[in-house]
């Protein structure tokens, strides 16, 4: 049985050819499609939050999946509104909402999220990058910073309230321009208009992509292509006209003087005059025959690179607000839509500041051709920086007064898992700001931590951060470092090692094997190990073959802590041991897991 199902490569050549398709539906009540869509969703951190059904990822099993293909395929199926919460924000006191959909709308969301990205994948543009497999923030900066070289003025574009404000018709319109498939229509207006649960009241939704959904980004993605489309194909080539620009006549007036003066041997006076010339630009800055115009988006945040004069820039800012408006029914949102001078001011995009450079002085010999000669080489390029308010938020959080604090809610782990989580939030900060050039301002952020950390393990053994030091502190890549080593037990020859600090913070310029233009994805949802012991259909405890289904559990961690201060069951070990957060179990053998009433039977 194989889990890529050949439809989806067929939907991704049809979209590769720019071709219409009909009979989708029918296609992809594919048992093979549902399983590797409910293996995807296995992944998820919330696959065990539950909807408004009480129902989750727990006891899945084919038999499952096959009713709920029989409930599509019969037209029982329907979705059910969302579940809404409310979290906390980041650094705020605002709440933002959280979508919870149903277990089975979930599985149905992914199924179309498959097929409908299969399709679209090959059609999207490069210069979106949002939601995208293989792309990201990181290649849609990199982007920026290797082609923008010269930019002038920045774009900031920012549409209001995106992704709750698509208008229902906009989403089907355009979905029913490439799909020639009624039923596949109404199963996604469908998802569309099943509404909300807010405090056990029913809410109708008339706009936007549904709250929590899997699908929901793709969705967004395939309304926002058409900007990308009116952008790329009306406004670039408008924009964008001359091949170089003119020579600047200051500059090509005093390059003639300084040559006069070295032939008639005045070398002093020709000194001073090259002293003159590096200040000066050698192309026309104001050359009307020379424009250029860069687009990047991600997700519904987006960006222009302009080469021109500001109010040109002005233009094709109010040019693309009109035409959303018109065309998508969106609105962009003028108080965060800011138009930046490169060289004055720094634009924020991805949280990334975004600005040009240029030096007068900064020369280095280069080859052309076999000759030798000096020239000016950071003119205009691009620099990325961490912006100055993301390292004092960083070092707040570690600290109280200007001083670093330990945590209490890290008191009750282990060392060892202290240090993982101090570390993994340290590199995950580091490699988002890889790509910075002043990624050196994140060292104080790194001595906030490395102190939060001794206080908070001095204070756990109730001992000095000098005696923690000496106990953990190493040197790792040439910098100090926290390390604790624990055994390994599937390879007892390399310890398991938690480390905070030790890494070189350097600008990561060559980020990508490849160029990002010409990254290209295929459909791939092949056998996992989860799927392929689902399909053994096999009790991984009795060894049973009857209403087979999938034991999950959140994670490792938080089994081991429920079962603290007990003998661990046969069942616990065996997860533990392996690492997985699955067991393939008969319906008895599940049951009694959740009632505690495990007969400690051997798992196979």
């Amino acid at each position: 049985m194989t889990l890529t199902p050949e439809f989806l490569g067929i939907m991704h050549k049809l979209g590769t050819e720019h071709k219409t398709v009909s009979k989708v539906f029918r296609r992809m009540l594919d048992i093979n499609l549902f399983i590797a869509a409910y293996t995807e969703l296995a992944k998820n951190k919330g696959r065990l939050t539950p909807g408004i059904d009480n129902v989750t990822i727990d006891g899945t099993s084919i038999n499952k999946l096959e009713k709920l293909i029989e409930k599509l395929r019969n037209k029982e199926f329907k979705w059910t509104p969302v579940k809404r919460v409310f979290i906390p924000k980041k650094n705020s006191h605002d709440k933002r909402t959280l979508g919870i959909p149903a277990w089975e709308d979930r599985v149905v969301q992914m199924v179309l999220k498959m097929v409908l990205e299969s399709y679209y994948e090959p059609i999207f543009r490069q210069s979106s990058h949002g939601f995208r497999p293989n792309k990201g923030c990181h290649t849609a900066l990199h982007q920026i910073r290797t082609i923008w070289q010269g930019t002038k003025w920045y774009i900031e574009g920012d549409i209001k309230g995106c992704f709750d404000n698509i208008p229902h018709e906009t989403i089907l319109k355009l979905l029913s321009e490439r799909f020639e498939d009624n039923q596949l229509l109404s199963l996604i207006k469908g998802m569309l208009e099943a509404g909300y649960m807010e405090k056990w009241t029913l809410n109708e939704t008339y706009s936007g992509t549904p709250q929590g959904g899997v699908v929901s980004p793709l969705l967004a993605n395939i309304v926002l292509h058409e900007l990308d489309k009116f952008i790329e194909d009306k406004l670039l080539p408008t924009h964008t006209r001359g091949k170089n620009r003119k020579t600047n006549k200051e500059y090509a007036n005093l390059a003639y003087r300084i040559n006069k003066l070295t032939w008639q041997g005045k070398t002093e006076e020709a000194a001073k005059l090259r002293k003159t010339l590096r200040t000066s630009s050698y192309s026309d800055a104001m050359d009307n025959d020379y424009r250029r115009l860069r687009y990047i988006r991600y997700a519904d945040d987006f960006i222009l690179g302009y080469i021109g004069s500001k109010e040109e820039a002005e233009h094709i800012k109010d040019y693309i607000r009109i035409w959303l408006k018109q065309e998508l029914g969106l609105t962009l949102n003028i108080e965060k839509t800011t138009i930046t001078n490169s060289l004055q001011e720094r634009a924020q995009f991805l949280g990334y500041e975004i600005y040009n450079i240029y030096g007068d002085k900064a020369e280095v010999r280069q080859s052309a051709k076999g000759l030798m000669f000096k020239r000016r080489t950071v003119n205009g390029q691009v620099q990325l920086k961490v912006p100055s308010k993301v390292v004092d938020e960083w070092i707040s959080k570690y600290s109280k007064n200007g001083k670093p604090i330990h945590r209490n809610t890290y008191l009750v782990m282990s060392d060892f898992e202290i240090i993982h989580a101090y570390g993994s939030e340290w590199r995950g900060l580091v490699n988002y700001y890889a790509l910075a050039n002043n990624i050196h301002t994140l060292r104080e952020v790194e001595w906030t931590m490395l102190q939060s950390l001794t206080a908070t393990l001095a204070g756990k053994h109730q001992t000095t951060r000098t005696k923690i030091r000496e106990r953990y502190e190493t040197t790792e890549e040439a910098k100090k470092a926290i390390v604790c080593a624990i055994p390994n037990p599937k390879n007892p020859d390399k310890p398991l090692k938690a480390i905070m600090g030790g890494i070189p913070l350097t600008i990561k310029r060559n980020q990508f094997d490849e160029d990002v233009d010409k990254l290209i994805w295929k459909p791939k949802y092949g056998r996992t190990e989860l799927t392929s012991r689902l399909i053994a259909h096999k009790c991984e405890i009795c060894g049973s073959t009857e209403k087979v289904e999938v034991h999950h559990i959140r994670s490792i961690k938080q089994l081991k802590q429920q079962f603290r201060n007990k003998e661990l069951p046969e069942w616990v070990e065996t997860m533990s041991a392996r690492n997985r957060n699955t067991l393939v179990v008969c319906f008895k053998c599940h049951r009694n897991i959740h009632y505690g009433r495990y007969d400690g039977k051997k798992v196979q």
